[in-house]
């Protein structure tokens, strides 16, 4: 099974896996199961179950220029100076304990959009830009 999970809050720019998986549930087979979730912290975990490939969307803050779009393995997460998290955990620490629990899926995809900022409701439009290009790219890959 396929799951994509967009993580996120309601706070600006930290919206934007929400918004790829709104897209991705208009451009791929209903097969390929596409969740938002807000902040699941280890939770996380649970989503993993039965999964055979997992794809992770979050916003990135990194410095990099708003927008930008980075492709990480859980490995990098370990030694990039990068900021992602499932919001109560970091993201790399979620994906430890998953492996320390024999529930990590046999292939992961960790998609991080960097972030703008975190004020209002509403995507900047350089990050809702990305949201558009990355959705489009994985719907491509997956159909």
């Amino acid at each position: 099974m396929i799951r994509v999970i967009g993580l996120g809050s309601p706070f600006g720019d930290d919206r934007v896996g929400w918004q790829v998986i709104e897209l991705l549930r208009m451009l791929v087979p209903t097969q390929i199961d596409c969740v938002a979730l807000d902040r699941p912290g280890a939770a996380l975990i649970n989503w993993m179950q039965g999964v055979d490939h997992l794809v992770i969307i979050d916003a990135l803050g990194s410095g990099m220029r708003p927008g930008s779009i980075v492709t990480l393995t859980p490995e990098a997460l370990k030694t990039e100076n990068l900021r992602l998290s499932s919001h109560m955990l970091a993201l790399s620490d979620t994906l430890h304990l998953a492996e320390t629990l024999s529930q990590l899926p046999a292939r992961i995809d960790i998609y991080g959009i960097e972030l703008s900022g975190l004020s209002g409701h509403k995507l900047s439009e350089s990050v809702a830009t990305a949201a558009r290009e990355l959705a489009s790219l994985l719907a491509e890959e997956m159909n």
